[in-house]
């Protein structure tokens, strides 16, 4: 009686409840994940290596971006096809996704070895190749792992489309898991490889896709992909929508995979593993606050579809109050931040109070700009989203590098703010606009 109490309301709350709590158990062994694999990584990994990895990382992240939108664009016209009961489009929608994601990789692996094989890697990334002597053949590789992967990561869209984000968690944190102990593994026998690490962290996402492509289209036939299927009128209108969400993602990209990238080369590779550790310990929230707003935006599809307003006003409303709790709770975790650096990560690595405020402040941002981005996106309205971002992105390096030179990694966090603070402002008055049907012109789109 009383789970059936929890899990209570119309069929669209009901699932969003249940998606909730999968995601709570699921996101909370990836956030345990998380934390593990960087104590364990820096057993096999120098400091110095460790940053290394994670500047390429953020650079690797650029190619899972690179769908030019038809992820997403599949998760909201599969959303719709689902709530109007089109299986065949459906079917249609997915077919010509996975087409579109095997046709786009391609290229994109190779414009990305030949930039590997042209330009001098060593320079740009500030790395030495005494340390890290074969860093082409390990950028090779690991573009090519990440590559596969892209294909198949489609198949974590088809589960938001179907409002199922829980799914699409379990095949990310599956990924990770098998990092883990395989990392693990190397720790316990002694293995200091650069290369073996990038071979793990690239690799086991794709392992995970591989084994789950069967049992997904098993289960749900009706949405099985065939080339055959393929239907160009239905791809121009995933990417109608898709490029939108597409621009989006690498002006966000701009934003977050290139601050990496501006530490390592502004400052040093080391204060790039200091950066993160601040941004891992504070994006807790960000995951807590994902967890519950995630089965928002293929809801909001479906509520905007039938004209359903009432819900998706009074699910900003709760949304509203989460966030607000949310911020007390940052406030307790800067209180805490020493203790858990050196429980964690132990006392090698300092940082300090200041970064730990600015990284707080910068995590708030995001969860409001999150709180009613999801709800946009669900909607579909991101024209003004997509122009702010764009905007954002353009402004964003040259404030970092500017600010960077005066003040440091502190002066890089600054510009963070600043840059997301204005779509997190934006995206406020354009769903108050829309909720009370007083949008016109730019805020209508």
């Amino acid at each position: 009686m009383f789970i059936e109490k929890i899990f209570k309301g119309d069929p669209r709350t009901s699932l969003i409840k249940k998606n909730i709590a999968a995601s709570i158990l699921i996101k909370g062994w990836s956030c345990i994940i998380q934390f593990l694999l960087v104590p364990i990584t820096l057993n096999c990994l120098s400091k110095y290596e460790y940053g290394i990895w994670l500047t390429i990382s953020s650079i690797l992240i650029w190619i899972d971006q690179f769908d030019i939108g038809l992820g997403n664009g599949l998760r909201n016209r599969l959303a719709e096809a689902v709530a109007r009961k089109e299986n065949e489009r459906a079917r249609i929608l997915v077919s010509t996704t996975f087409v579109g994601m095997f046709a786009i990789v391609m290229p994109i692996i190779i414009l990305f070895i030949t930039a590997i094989q042209t330009i001098d890697c060593y320079s740009l990334l500030n790395i030495s190749p005494i340390i890290i002597p074969n860093l082409n053949g390990i950028l090779i590789v690991s573009v090519s792992l990440v590559g596969a992967t892209f294909i198949f990561k489609f198949i974590g869209n088809v589960y938001l489309g179907l409002q199922m984000p829980a799914v699409n968690n379990l095949l990310v944190v599956g990924g990770q898991t098998i990092s883990l102990f395989a990392i693990y593994i190397l720790s316990l026998i002694g293995i200091h490889s650069f290369f073996t690490v990038a071979v793990i962290y690239t690799a086991s996402p794709l392992i995970v896709y591989l084994i789950s492509y069967p049992i997904t289209f098993n289960r749900y036939k009706y949405l099985s992909p065939r080339i055959s299927l393929f239907c160009i009128k239905e791809i121009k209108g995933l990417f109608a929508l898709g490029v939108k969400f597409f621009l989006v993602q690498i002006a966000g990209l701009v934003i977050f995979a290139s601050s990496n990238l501006l530490i390592s080369n502004i400052i040093s590779p080391t204060e790039v593993t200091s950066y993160q550790i601040a941004y891992k310990y504070f994006s807790i929230l960000i995951m807590v606050f994902t967890i519950i707003s995630a089965p928002l935006w293929s809801a909001t599809t479906d509520a905007y579809t039938k004209n359903d307003w009432k819900w998706i006003n009074t699910t900003m409303r709760k949304m509203r109050n989460i966030m607000y709790a949310l911020a007390g709770v940052l406030v307790i975790m800067v209180t805490l931040a020493d203790l858990f650096y050196s429980v964690w990560v132990g006392k090698s690595i300092q940082i300090e109070l200041s970064l730990s405020v600015s990284m707080a402040i910068y995590i708030a941002v995001l969860i409001y700009s999150t709180c009613y981005s999801n709800i946009l996106f669900g909607i579909g309205k991101i024209k003004l989203i997509t122009i702010i971002t764009c905007f954002e992105a353009i402004i964003y390096i040259p404030t970092a590098i500017y600010f960077g030179k005066m003040h440091g990694l502190q002066g890089i966090v600054w510009s963070l703010i600043a840059v997301n603070m204005l779509c997190a402002i934006c995206n406020r008055i354009q769903f108050s606009k829309l909720a009370n049907s007083t949008a016109t012109g730019i805020w209508n789109t």
